[in-house]
């Protein structure tokens, strides 16, 4: 039997004294780890709770028949504090998508991604914000180029996707907190 054993950055060291053939990368365990990270990172930074939902992934057709309350908290893949401003769609992977490629023709991969965090988003009436990193490197996030216009810091890198501003996630994590969370909202516990 080939064993895998596993670190934080998806590498692999099979057992050579096996003769058995190599198993497949299960993505959707690689996802749930990506997913994991993501809510740990943002636990870390903000000193509150994120978690990873119950079912993402597998619920796309579940979440209209929630009652509204429900539908804010299991809209996206990470459930978050009730005052933060955005709904967090995790991707994990997808090493095979051409960054240069979104320069001539856009990438559709990429779109699928975006189309997906918007509309969880409004599902839960959240800003949309989506968190990508690909093997061994670092996390990326697209948010809505409106959403950031009105701030008063200037990233020094930043990719600007049709109506999306991409940005390194610990750049972006950066800014205040205000940036991220409602005052105005009553904060449950």
């Amino acid at each position: 039997m080939t064993n895998y054993y596993e670190d934080s950055d998806d590498q692999f060291i099979d057992d050579i004294l096996s003769n058995k053939q190599n198993k497949k990368i299960n993505s959707k365990r690689k996802g749930n780890r990506k997913e994991l990270d993501l809510a740990k990172i943002f636990t870390k930074r903000f000193k509150k709770g994120f978690s990873r939902s119950v079912g993402s992934g597998n619920r796309w057709s579940q979440t209209a028949y929630l009652p509204k309350h429900a539908q804010k908290v299991f809209s996206s893949d990470l459930v978050v504090p009730s005052n933060f401003k955005f709904s967090l769609e995790s991707k994990g992977g997808y090493d095979g998508i051409d960054l240069n490629s979104i320069f001539s023709r856009g990438n559709s991969d990429l779109d699928k991604f975006l189309v997906q965090a918007y509309k969880d988003a409004k599902k839960c009436d959240k800003k949309p914000l989506l968190a990508w990193k690909r093997s061994r490197k670092p996390w990326l996030v697209f948010i809505l180029s409106r959403d950031i216009e009105d701030i008063n810091l200037d990233f020094r890198y930043k990719l600007i996707y049709n109506k999306w501003t991409g940005l390194a996630l610990d750049e972006f994590l950066k800014l205040e907190d205000d940036f991220f969370f409602d005052s105005s909202v009553q904060v449950e516990d």
